[in-house]
């Protein structure tokens, strides 16, 4: 298969990495939003005495967006939120019993995004049924649903990389410790 990528020695970028990827750069233009309007708010509030409307409003929405875009992409690589000193002190001892706690971690990463996914549909309906938005009418509004979408969107992304490394986990756990073409 030449120019695939595959059995040439080059690797390939694997397209749920690039989704994640873009998720996350998603997220880090939420912050460079939220930063743009905040220090907006800051500088009418000091030198004109007039506040930029629906900052607190957009700020607490984009929060909670900008953490589900970038949550897949965090675990992918090896940066979410995890106590290791147990599974460092555990590595010390039994190697191989740190992919079993692996596995573990996975399961339950698997179980807790598939409920959180769950739940928010219905959220999103019900939003964008009933036109939820944040803010004051007339002063200023913002939707909720985007959002919505986005803590969905990225609670898939988390959900189908806690499963990718499960099944790669499970390989190597049963001896099949071949690269996984999502790895």
């Amino acid at each position: 298969m030449e120019g695939s990528g595959l059995g040439t020695g080059k690797r390939r970028a694997p397209v749920f990495g690039i989704f994640t990827y873009s998720l996350n750069v998603l997220g880090t233009l939420g912050i460079l939003a939220m930063v743009f309007a905040v220090n907006l708010d800051v500088f009418g509030r000091a030198l004109f005495n007039s506040p930029l409307p629906g900052v607190p409003e957009f700020v607490g929405l984009a929060i909670v967006a900008i953490v589900w875009a970038q949550a897949a992409d965090t675990l992918r690589n090896h940066r979410f939120i995890r106590s290791d000193v147990l599974v460092n002190r555990v590595a010390k001892r039994y190697p191989g019993a740190v992919l079993f706690m692996d596995v573990i971690f996975n399961l339950n990463g698997l179980a807790m995004t598939g409920v959180i996914f769950y739940f928010s549909l219905p959220l999103l309906q019900q939003s964008i049924d009933r036109g939820f938005y944040r803010g004051t009418q007339g002063i200023f509004t913002i939707p909720v649903w985007p959002v919505k979408v986005i803590i969905l969107i990225g609670c898939a992304a988390l959900f189908m990389q806690f499963l990718l490394f499960l099944v790669s986990n499970l390989k190597k756990l049963f001896g099949k410790s071949e690269s996984a073409f999502w790895n």
